[in-house]
């Protein structure tokens, strides 16, 4: 009986090793059928990609577009992604303005009061490269900066222009392959503009409040010889009663060359 146990433990003991190899040994698994790369356009999912307001005072932060006043350009920066488990192989992206499918969305009444921008006015780079292990690649649209200065700025009146990318590698998401560039050419312009209230404490300090629009930096010159200030909002105390001429010149994007000046007048008793 002894012997018969024995016989026992030794054939559990040499399935039980026999399980551990065959559970360590190692297996090649098949290569994985990873999901088709996808490319598109961050800047396509809300529909219209809306320029109506100055990039960050601070400098830091998400911006939609800059200036260059040397090369005479409004730039918006864009891009290509991909999407999908795998980011291999390099893909070629082409990119063109879409002038068709921007007249369609004015004709169907999708986008009011918006002019298409002309061709000459726009430039962009005929491709870009997504390289093997890269998800994005980034592209600039240029604005001719200076044919946007020359406009007369209608109020409500937007300039949009169509971006569309395509590659003859990959599958484009259909839905994301066209980004409408919207664009407020008012913000090219300052609108200087403020009001005044005597301080009820102290004599002759004037509180000025700033209500301009557009600017990026002032000047104030309050109108009694005193050197000019460049606060936003600022406080002065008058040396000597009389009345002043207040001019606040307000500077926007574009610098000095659209520089604009509000005056008031100021009585100090």
């Amino acid at each position: 009986m002894t012997t018969f146990i024995n016989t026992v433990r030794l054939a559990v003991v040499a399935l039980g090793f026999g399980l551990l190899v065959s559970a360590c040994t190692y297996e090649e698994l098949p290569s994985a059928d990873y999901p088709q790369q996808l490319l598109y356009m961050p800047t396509a999912r809300n529909g219209v990609y809306t320029i109506n307001s100055l990039p960050p005072a601070t400098g830091t932060g998400a911006y939609r577009f800059s200036v260059n006043l040397t090369d005479k350009t409004l730039i918006v920066p864009l891009g290509v992604f991909r999407g999908g488990v795998s980011v291999d192989g390099d893909v070629a992206v082409t990119v063109t303005a879409n002038a068709d499918t921007l007249n369609k969305l004015i004709t169907a009444g999708t986008l009011t009061n918006t002019l298409v921008l002309p061709a000459d006015k726009v430039s962009l780079p005929p491709s870009v490269n997504l390289g093997s292990g890269k998800q994005s690649a980034s592209f600039d649209l240029k604005i001719d900066l200076d044919y946007l200065r020359s406009l007369t700025v209608v109020t409500g009146q937007r300039l949009a222009v169509g971006i569309t990318i395509a590659s003859p590698q990959t599958t484009v998401n259909p839905r994301l392959k066209t980004t409408i560039v919207s664009l407020d050419p008012a913000i090219l312009k300052p609108t200087p503009n403020f009001t005044t209230r005597a301080d009820a404490t102290t004599a002759r300090r004037i509180v000025f409040t700033n209500t301009s629009v557009n600017a990026v930096s002032h000047s104030w010159d309050f109108g009694d010889g005193s050197p000019a200030v460049s606060d936003a909002a600022p406080a002065y105390i008058y040396p000597r009663a009389g009345t002043f001429t207040v001019t606040l010149t307000s500077t926007g994007i574009t610098g000095s060359q659209d520089a604009a000046k509000r005056t008031l007048t100021v009585t100090i008793p």
